[in-house]
């Protein structure tokens, strides 16, 4: 897969994104932006997931130790749903994004293993967007692109 740009995301989207990372604060929050699937360069819709590290933190800390102020986990359910209904639909994923609360927007090394699978993308073409949040506020954006020929993230300011 060649290089990718990093994609534009629309403000009205970025705003869901901040809107969720603050109504779930302290924990982190978690979701898809997605596009035609069409139109490679477009994103347009927001859907906002369940991080169930809540969950499973607290019924087991031993077996997951993160808690969901400092990590996220994607409902994996409810994101194979949401993917066969983006497929039927003509649509795909374009970025998954989550919330740092209280660090600032960055692509945290749990982050990069997270996005890797055996030193490649889990989820290729896919792109990821880290929103920081602070009680009652936005604290920037970045969005992390896997660079095919370094083998690693190249991150770039979202705001």
């Amino acid at each position: 897969m060649p290089n990718q740009n990093a994609l534009k995301i629309p403000e009205n989207l970025l705003e869901q994104c901040f809107a969720q990372g603050l109504a779930d604060y302290p924990n982190e929050t978690c979701g898809v932006l997605s596009g035609p699937k069409a139109d490679a360069g477009t994103v347009d819709a927001c859907h906002p997931l369940t991080n169930v590290l809540v969950e499973l933190h607290e019924l087991d800390p031993e077996q997951h130790p993160r808690s969901p102020t400092e990590g996220y986990l994607i409902d994996p359910h409810e994101q194979l749903k949401l993917d066969r209904e983006l497929r039927k639909s003509g649509r795909t994923m374009r970025i998954i994004y989550h919330s740092h609360p209280d660090v600032g927007a960055y692509f945290s090394q749990q982050d990069i293993e997270d996005a890797l699978w055996d030193a490649h993308p889990r989820y290729p073409g896919i792109q990821y967007l880290v929103v920081g949040v602070k009680p009652n506020q936005r604290d920037g954006a970045i969005l992390a692109v896997f660079n095919d020929e370094t083998r690693k993230f190249d991150t770039h300011p979202v705001c």
